[in-house]
């Protein structure tokens, strides 16, 4: 993807999403059937939270994955970035209604050019975002550079099921009705159907697992969450 290509494509995103914004989590509950809140507490399970700990949520959208890492340990200081400035806007409110806003701190921003510096967070984390790159090898690299040496990289995404049969159950709802109910409800006319046709066009769990590997990540591991409609992908900046 060219430059222009790039930019078109960013742009078209936020937009959006910014649309679909104030649907987003009623939508992610409804078409999950609540399975996102249990792949989200996974992913943090892999973080790893150590006292103190400096962790940035990447492609925070309305801060879920935030609140999450907050009520583990309030003694960890999140940051939460986004390049949809409605996204953000909601999830300041959801964390600011929880108790939490005195550790967290929201940022728009490129999760392709974070605006941090070097060696700066414990942890990385990203869930249902990095699909949504327009190069995802780069996003890969600036988490690897914005990572402290012995620091933690966590993806949650979506995945195919390798299993036949489930395969063809997921094609039928996840192409089929999920598109069609998402639409209606969002009232955006393709945003889910941009869901499926992203997740396609995604490399697959190994395929992605090589990508975090070429960037510098060491150690990486995978787990697939019910029968491998998604996937958790694990690495390490080693010291």
């Amino acid at each position: 993807m060219n430059s222009d290509d790039s930019r078109a494509f960013t742009v078209q995103t936020r937009e959006m999403f910014t649309s679909i914004a104030p649907r987003y989590d009623f939508l992610n509950r409804l078409l999950s059937f609540g399975q996102d809140r249990y792949w989200r507490k996974r992913a943090i399970d892999f973080l790893n939270l150590i006292n103190n700990d400096l962790i940035l949520d990447v492609a925070t959208g309305t801060g879920d994955m935030i609140l999450e890492v907050a009520k583990r340990n309030p003694s960890i200081r999140i940051f939460g970035l986004d390049f949809n400035q409605r996204m953000l806007e909601l999830g300041r409110l959801k964390i600011n209604k929880s108790g939490y806003r005195n550790y967290v701190s929201f940022q728009i921003g490129s999760g392709e050019c974070l605006p941090f510096f070097d060696n700066s967070f414990d942890g990385v984390v990203c869930a249902f975002g990095i699909r949504n790159f327009a190069d995802v090898q780069l996003g890969l690299c600036e988490f690897y550079r914005v990572l402290k040496p012995g620091g933690r990289l966590v993806v949650l995404e979506f995945s195919v099921p390798h299993n036949q049969i489930l395969g063809m159950v997921y094609d039928f709802y996840f192409n089929l009705i999920l598109p069609k109910v998402g639409n209606l409800i969002s009232g955006h006319s393709n945003a889910y159907t941009y869901l499926p046709e992203s997740v396609a066009n995604f490399p697959n769990q190994k395929e992605f697992n090589i990508l975090i590997e070429s960037s510098g990540f060491k150690n990486v591991s995978l787990l697939e969450l019910s029968f491998g409609i998604v996937s958790i992908h694990r690495g390490y900046k080693v010291l």
